[in-house]
């Protein structure tokens, strides 16, 4: 799911790019980003991965992880099937009744008008609801080459493609909140700033952690160059930012080995599948660290309020492509990596020489 990108770029498309990367990035003179040398000085912000499903691959040439919004995508399917219902119930019932009752000014003149809003609605979703989660890529993937000193990005066209980054310009945001109602005029209040934070990304906790790549010229109107990635799942911060600091700067053996809960699936899930490692991998966690030897009883219950949603999840990743890396990017370091299932994956070391 791209929803993150794809209010970025509506933006941009509105108010230029400058605007969009101060107020949706949230990157601007107010903010505080860190540079990929800045170790944190806080104990409660080391390199750890705190649980969280984030990684595809782990090894010491490269980690790979994705993007934000994954949770939401059975929810989604729904909303867009309701909305796409209101269309064709219109047309039908419009058929339906001029073949039964024959032609009736009144009758079809309500019911084109509201097929007529429900083509309009649908068209307004089109960007924000519809294009940024079916028929494109499943999740975005980004390679982090401690080798190649590379972040590989893999992305859809319409969000800013393909494209391969340097690593020793990366700036982290790793507080980054959903703007919300906030405005680009609105920066400038720290009240607003400060509800921006507070708000925390509103009711489905859009926040987390934005990599910034400034432009190559600060003095190019173009911008050319300039990047912004959306990077690990929601409520990421700069723990994650300091595991992928801490592996890029000082290595594969310097950052913990991720536990069985902080796995992605490469390629698409089955319902058993996205219950157990999406749905109920939270409930799992709680039980498992408070001790439990039982599912609680808020774990049950989490699986029946979930099972319903496994097979819609799964549906709507149907509708979408799982995006490779393209081979002359020499990604993986001259190993090909497997392009479906989840956990480690060996071998986890092999010699590689960096491409100049």
């Amino acid at each position: 799911m791209f929803d993150c990108e794809a209010g970025f770029f509506q933006y941009r498309k509105k108010h230029g790019q400058q605007q969009a990367v101060e107020l949706v990035a949230d990157i601007n003179h107010y903010t505080r980003l860190y540079l990929p040398d800045e170790r944190s000085k806080k104990k409660d912000t080391q390199a750890d991965l705190l649980w969280k499903n984030c990684l595809f691959d782990h090894n010491e040439h490269f980690i790979e992880l994705s993007n934000m919004g994954e949770e939401d995508r059975s929810l989604a399917l729904m909303l867009s099937a309701l909305f796409v219902a209101l269309l064709c119930l219109s047309v039908f019932a419009a058929i339906f009744l001029t073949a039964h009752f024959g032609f009736d000014a009144a009758y079809l003149l309500f019911l084109s008008s509201f097929a007529g809003f429900s083509l309009w609605l649908n068209y307004m979703l089109w960007p924000l609801q519809y294009a940024p989660n079916y028929f494109t890529h499943l999740r975005a993937r980004y390679r982090f080459n401690r080798t190649t000193r590379k972040v590989y990005v893999l992305r859809p066209a319409r969000y800013g493609g393909n494209v391969v980054l340097d690593w020793d310009r990366v700036q982290a945001h790793v507080n980054w909140c959903a703007p919300r109602e906030m405005t680009y005029d609105d920066l400038r209040d720290p009240v607003a700033r400060e509800a921006r934070q507070n708000n925390g990304g509103g009711q489905f906790g859009m926040r987390g952690l934005v990599l910034y790549w400034p432009p190559l010229d600060a003095e190019d109107k173009s911008r050319k160059g300039e990047e912004v990635l959306w990077v690990g799942p929601k409520l990421a911060g700069e723990n994650l930012w300091q595991y992928i600091r801490t592996f890029m700067e000082e290595g594969f053996d310097k950052v913990p080995a991720p536990n069985e809960y902080e796995w992605l699936r490469k390629g698409f899930s089955t319902p058993s599948q996205h219950l157990e490692e999406v749905q109920m991998r939270s409930f799992r966690v709680h039980d498992l660290l408070t001790g439990r030897k039982e599912p609680s009883v808020s774990t049950q219950v989490g699986f029946l309020s979930s099972v319903l949603w496994a097979p819609l999840h799964c549906l709507s990743e149907r509708l979408c492509t799982w995006p490779t890396f393209p081979e002359e990017w020499n990604s993986d370091c001259g190993q090909k990596r497997r392009e479906s299932g989840i956990g480690p994956e060996e071998p986890l070391r092999w010699s590689c020489e960096a491409r100049k």
